[in-house]
C-alpha cells in the first residue's frame, strides 16, 4: 500500500508531513485593536449562496475567522477550513483549489482586498494569506452578483485587515511545514504598515520520509509567499491602502528507467519540473460622501509566470503582465433602493514560448500519456488581451420584509471577440418571524487560465468562452434561545447548473478517426466547445454560537455532477462528482483554560476509470498500452476521518501562551484516494491511500 502517487508530487509532497508547529508573538502594547472598519459601506448582501467568513462579527448566519482558525485539520488556515463549508471538495487530484458546487477549480476567481490576485493556494492546498491580518471572505458558492466576472464556477473574496493604528508587533512563526515572520508598525496617527513573509520548510527534510526507489527530487517541493499593506487613514471616511501581495511554487523530479511510470510512459523519461510565482502591487481608494455615495477604486499590476517541463523536450513557459482598473460605487438614490454599478478594465500582455509533442490532454482521459502524442508543435507569441466590464444592480427594498436585487453585467475582449449580456436576480423574502425564503439566478462565463488552448500553436484560437448558467433556492430559518440546543441557525439551498462550450482536447485517433491518415488528424484542431455539463443538488447548514459552554456548525449535502462529450456522445459524472458530504464541526470550553474541538467529514469515494487490462504495443514489444472501462464509472471506498483539537491558553504575568495539540485521523482510517499499477504491463495494483493518524502541536507566545 502506497502513501500517495509520486508523479502527482505537486499535489502530496507537502500535505503528509504535518508534525508541529511553533508562533512566538512579541507586541510593544497590548491595547485591544482598534475598530479597522473605514470607508466604504457595505451594504447587506441578499445572495442565497454567499457564505460570509467574518473576523469581527459572530452572527448565526456567519462563522467567523477566528472559529476556522481552530477547525481542526486546517492548520490554522481560515481558507483551507472552507472545505468543512457545503458543496466544497478538494479533490486527490493534481490541482491545490476547491471545487464548489459541480464546477471545476479551474472555473473559480480569486480576489484579494478588491484585487485579483494568481492563485490563493499554494500546492500543499494552504492559503497565501497569513492568518495574522485575515479578517474575514466570502464564498460565493453560486448565482453570485453582478460586480463579479470571470468565474462559472465559484468566487473566493478574502479581505485583510488594515493595520493597526495603535501598537506595533512583530510575530515569528516556526512549524515542520513553514516558517514566517510579521511586522506591523504604526508610523503616525493616521498611517500605519504591517508585512509578512513566509516559506516552506518541508523541503529540507522530506527525501527522510520517502521510501520510493523510483525517483529523486531535481528540485524539492517548496512555497514562498509575502504580504504587505500601507493604509492612510485621510479621515474617518477615507482611506487609501497600498497593497502588496505574491507567491511562488516550484519542484522537480527525476524518475529513475526502470521506474514504474517510465516503463509505462517512456516520455516521462527526463523527470518532471514545475514552478508558478506571482507579483502584484496595488492601490485601493475607499470612501464614503456626506451625500451616502461611496466608492472602493483599485489600481493593480500582476506579475504571473509559469513554466512546466516535462521528459527531455517538452516545455511550456508563459510570463503574464496584466494592468487592471476596477471601481465599484454605492449610491442610496431613495429610502428604498441601493443603486450599485462598476467599471473594470483589464490588460494583459502575454508572453510564450514552448515545445511539445504530447497529445492534447484534458478532464474527461482518463490517463494521459506523453508517449501517445502524434505530433511536435512549437511556437512562441506576445498577444495582448483587453477587456472591459460594466455592472449595474439595483437593490430594490420592495416591502419592509422582501429585499430584491436584480444587476446585469456587460463584457467584452478583442481577442475571442464576444460579447456578454448576462442578467442577474437575486431575492430574500422575510415571510415571518425568524423564517425567510431566498433564490438566485445568474449568467456567467470565463476565459480560462490556461490560455494556451486558445493560441494558434498549441490549441484554437477560434475557441469560445465556456458559460454557466446558475439558479437556486433556499429557505432559512434562526431558532430561538427557547429550543434545548440555544440558539440556531439553519438554512436548506437547492441549486441546478447548466455549463455549456466546455473545452476538451482532441479525442485519440484510435478508433474514432481510425480512417484518417496522421497528417489530416494532426490538421483536426486541438482542443474544441465540444462538451457540456449540469450539476445539482440540495445543501443543508446548521450553525450555532457559543451558549452552554459550545459552539459548532453541521454541513450535508447530496448532489450530482455530469459532463457530456458531444463528440462522442458519451456522458458520464465529472471527476469531482461526490454524492454525498457531511461535515460535523464542534468546539466546548471545557473550563477557563481548556477549549475541545472536533471535525468529522465524510464523503462518497473519489471515482476513477477501471482498468481492464494491457496489450502488448505492436512497434514496441517494450511498451503495453492500457485498456480502460468507461470513463468515471467506478467509485472508490467512502472517505471519512475524525480530527480532533485541544487548546489552552497560560496567562502570566506579562505574557501569555496559546498551546494547541491535534490528532488527524484519530481512528486510523484507511482511505483509498486512488489505485496504482506496478510495471510495464499494470499487471500488479495497489491501493494509494491518504494521511494516517498524525499528531500535531503549536504553540504562541504574546509578549
Amino acid at each position: 500500500m502506497k502513501l500517495f502517487r509520486t508523479h502527482r508530487f505537486i499535489k502530496y509532497s507537502g500535505m503528509y508531513l504535518l508534525a508541529g508547529s511553533l508562533s512566538v508573538a512579541s507586541y510593544a502594547e497590548t491595547a485591544p485593536p482598534e475598530d479597522s472598519s473605514q470607508g466604504t459601506v457595505n451594504p447587506e448582501t441578499v445572495n442565497l449562496e454567499t457564505v460570509s467568513i467574518q473576523g469581527e462579527e459572530d452572527t448565526l448566519d456567519t462563522i467567523s475567522a477566528d472559529k476556522l482558525l481552530k477547525v481542526p485539520g486546517a492548520g490554522n488556515d481560515p481558507l483551507r477550513a472552507i472545505e468543512s463549508l457545503p458543496g466544497v471538495v478538494f479533490g486527490n487530484g493534481n490541482r491545490s483549489e476547491p471545487a464548489v458546487r459541480g464546477s471545476s477549480p479551474a472555473d473559480n476567481a480569486y480576489i484579494v482586498d478588491f484585487l485579483p490576485v494568481g492563485y490563493i493556494f499554494h500546492l500543499d492546498s494552504s492559503s497565501i494569506l497569513n492568518d495574522n491580518v485575515v479578517e474575514g471572505f466570502k464564498l460565493e458558492a453560486a448565482a453570485f452578483g453582478s460586480e463579479y466576472n470571470n468565474a462559472t464556477g465559484a468566487v473566493i473574496d478574502a479581505d485583510s485587515r488594515l493595520p493597526y493604528q495603535d501598537r506595533d508587533q512583530l510575530v515569528l512563526d516556526l512549524s515542520l511545514l513553514k516558517a514566517g515572520i510579521f511586522v506591523e508598525n504604526q508610523i503616525t496617527d493616521d498611517q500605519a504598515f504591517y508585512f509578512s513573509a513566509r516559506q516552506s520548510l518541508f523541503q529540507y527534510y522530506i527525501e527522510n520520509f520517502l521510501d520510493e526507489e523510483d525517483f529523486e527530487f531535481t528540485t524539492v517541493p517548496e512555497f514562498y509567499d509575502y504580504q504587505g499593506k500601507y493604509s492612510w487613514r485621510i479621515n474617518d471616511t477615507e482611506t487609501l491602502s497600498v497593497q502588496i501581495i505574491g507567491a511562488r511554487d516550484k519542484g522537480g523530479l527525476l524518475f529513475a528507467d526502470d521506474s514504474d511510470e517510465v516503463l509505462q510512459d517512456p516520455g516521462l523519461e527526463g523527470g518532471l519540473q514545475f514552478e508558478a510565482f506571482f507579483n502584484s502591487q496595488g492601490v485601493v481608494w475607499d470612501k464614503l460622501y456626506d451625500s451616502g455615495l461611496s466608492h472602493k477604486i483599485g489600481l493593480s499590476q500582476l506579475e504571473e509566470k509559469f513554466a512546466f517541463g516535462i521528459g527531455f523536450d517538452n516545455r511550456i513557459d508563459v510570463k503574464v503582465n496584466s494592468y487592471n482598473l476596477r471601481s465599484q460605487f454605492s449610491y442610496p438614490i431613495h429610502i428604498d433602493h441601493e443603486l450599485q454599478w462598476g467599471l473594470e478594465y483589464d490588460e494583459a500582455h502575454i508572453g510564450y514560448k514552448g515545445r511539445f509533442d504530447a497529445p492534447p490532454c484534458d478532464e474527461f482521459e482518463p490517463d494521459c500519456r506523453i508517449i501517445d502524442g502524434t505530433e511536435t508543435i512549437s511556437g512562441s507569441g506576445k498577444p495582448v488581451v483587453k477587456t472591459w466590464y460594466a455592472n449595474l444592480t439595483d437593490v430594490w427594498s420592495v416591502t419592509p420584509n422582501w429585499t430584491l436585487s436584480s444587476g446585469i453585467l456587460l463584457s467584452t475582449d478583442d481577442y475571442t471577440e464576444q460579447d456578454f449580456i448576462e442578467p442577474k436576480l437575486n431575492s430574500r423574502w422575510e415571510f415571518t418571524n425568524n423564517w425567510a425564503f431566498t433564490s438566485g439566478y445568474g449568467q456567467y462565463h470565463i476565459l480560462p487560465d490556461n490560455f494556451g488552448s486558445y493560441t494558434p500553436e498549441f490549441g484554437n484560437p477560434e475557441l469560445k468562452q465556456p458559460t454557466a448558467d446558475h439558479y437556486e433556492l433556499g429557505l432559512e430559518n434562526t431558532l430561538s434561545d427557547d429550543f434545548f440546543l440555544g440558539e440556531l441557525f439553519w438554512k436548506v439551498e437547492l441549486y441546478y447548473k447548466t455549463l455549456e462550450d466546455i473545452i476538451i482536447g482532441r479525442p485519440p485517433k484510435d478508433p474514432r478517426y481510425s480512417e484518417l491518415s496522421d497528417e489530416q488528424y494532426n490538421n483536426l484542431p486541438r482542443y474544441t466547445n465540444d462538451a457540456n455539463g449540469k450539476a445539482w443538488g440540495a445543501e443543508f447548514f446548521v450553525n450555532k454560537n457559543l451558549s452552554d459552554q459550545w459552539y459548532g456548525w453541521l454541513s450535508a449535502a447530496y448532489s450530482r455532477t455530469e459532463r457530456k462529450d458531444q463528440l462522442t456522445g458519451d456522458s458520464f459524472r465529472y471527476n469531482y462528482d461526490q454524492p454525498v458530504i457531511i461535515n460535523a464541526v464542534a468546539n466546548y470550553q471545557y473550563n477557563r483554560d481548556w477549549q475541545i474541538g472536533f471535525k468529522w467529514r465524510y464523503q462518497s469515494g473519489q471515482l476513477i476509470t477501471p482498468l481492464e487490462g494491457a496489450v502488448q504495443d505492436e512497434d514496441n514489444p517494450a511498451l503495453y498500452n492500457p485498456i480502460y472501462g468507461d470513463l468515471n464509472s467506478e467509485r472508490l471506498p467512502a472517505y471519512h476521518k475524525l480530527d480532533v483539537r485541544a487548546d489552552r491558553t497560560f496567562v502570566f504575568k506579562r505574557w501569555e501562551m496559546d498551546f494547541y495539540a491535534e490528532i488527524l485521523n484519530l481512528y486510523g482510517r484507511s482511505n483509498v484516494v486512488d489505485y496504482e499499477y506496478e510495471g510495464a504491463d499494470y499487471s500488479n495494483r495497489e491501493d494509494v491511500t491518504d494521511l494516517p493518524t498524525i499528531v500535531s502541536f503549536g504553540i504562541k507566545a504574546k509578549l
